[in-house]
């Protein structure tokens, strides 16, 4: 890096990690001062794509347990700070950063701060297919919205200003959260002109609603149908982000959460067995109602692996 910037670090958080960890710290090593890798509790079988990850030059943290995305990153932003880091850029194993990524975002940051920004996060303006800056993209920066934490870069005294991420939350709305924690307390959010990062998407289905194809303006005629575990996570912190940040966000909380339902009828509508994924859903809103974070009841796991989809496969139209 160059010697008058501040110092960046990578931080990527895996889970049985495969080839696509490999691509992904070989991508961002020589576009950072360090990479530390937090594995989430992946066990022995991760040993070899480990060690390949730290012959690639990453510092290699391991968590014993799987404590969950937001716990595994807030431990890579400690290890970082800890090696002199003054902003931290965090990424999911499967990302693959392109050449010149981290330094148009460290450009946007100085361009924004230079424009009296108090900047919270930077981001891509586009991350896989979907586009994060909210409006007309500017020359270097845009505002973003509902921005996703791989490829977000975040100033250490930002964090020091507002905290960590969830921990409790474990997986699922971790960055929202932090992005509408950052907004009530004045930061902006911002998304760097002109640079996507790829990431590899789930399966996507048709979107159906009573087995008819749904077609609203605004809502893709596919779905992400996402692996049936996390929609414990999904409803019960869409129902604790609700409580907290309603007042603060009003605006974007009701049209998440419209969406979200839409998502979540869809996906009850697939599920097989439907009344397995209604189980869930009731345990998330009463962990909800309950204030009970952290990790999914373990006895609900078989109840989640039950779970298959029932969907057609979406297929893009050819032009």
């Amino acid at each position: 890096m160059k010697p008058n910037l501040e110092p960046v670090w990578a931080v990527l958080s895996t889970f049985r990690p495969g080839a696509s960890a490999q691509h992904a710290v070989a991508s961002v090593v020589g576009q950072v001062d360090g990479v530390i890798v937090v594995d989430d509790g992946s066990g022995p079988d991760a040993d070899e794509v480990l060690a390949q990850l730290a012959e690639l030059g990453a510092n290699v943290v391991r968590e014993a347990d799987n404590v969950g995305i937001a716990a595994a990153l807030n431990r890579g932003i400690r290890a970082a700070r800890e090696h002199g880091a003054a902003q931290i850029i965090t990424f999911d194993q499967d990302s693959v950063v392109p050449d010149g990524f981290v330094d148009t975002l460290r450009a946007a940051v100085r361009a924004a701060e230079a424009d009296g920004v108090r900047v919270g996060v930077v981001v891509p303006e586009h991350f896989a297919a979907v586009r994060q800056a909210r409006g007309e993209a500017a020359a270097i920066y845009s505002p973003a919205a509902n921005v996703i934490q791989s490829g977000m870069l975040v100033p250490v005294a930002v964090i020091d200003a507002v905290g960590e991420l969830r921990a409790d939350f474990f997986i699922d709305l971790v960055d929202t959260e932090f992005e509408l924690r950052l907004r009530r307390a004045g930061y902006a959010v911002l998304a760097a002109s002109g640079i996507r990062l790829g990431h590899a998407l789930g399966t996507q289905y048709l979107r159906e609603l009573f087995g008819r194809p749904v077609r609203l303006p605004g809502i893709p005629p596919e779905i992400t149908l996402s692996t049936p575990f996390r929609y414990f996570y999904r409803v019960r912190n869409r129902i604790v982000l609700n409580r907290e940040y309603l007042r603060s966000a009003p605006k974007q909380i009701t049209r998440d959460t419209l969406l979200d339902v839409i998502h979540f009828v869809n996906a009850l509508w697939v599920a097989r067995p439907r009344r397995a994924l209604w189980r869930v859903y009731r345990a998330a809103i009463s962990a909800a109602l309950r204030g009970r974070m952290g990790r999914m009841p373990a006895g609900l796991a078989p109840t989640a692996a039950s779970i298959h989809w029932n969907a057609p496969v979406f297929e893009m139209e050819q032009e």
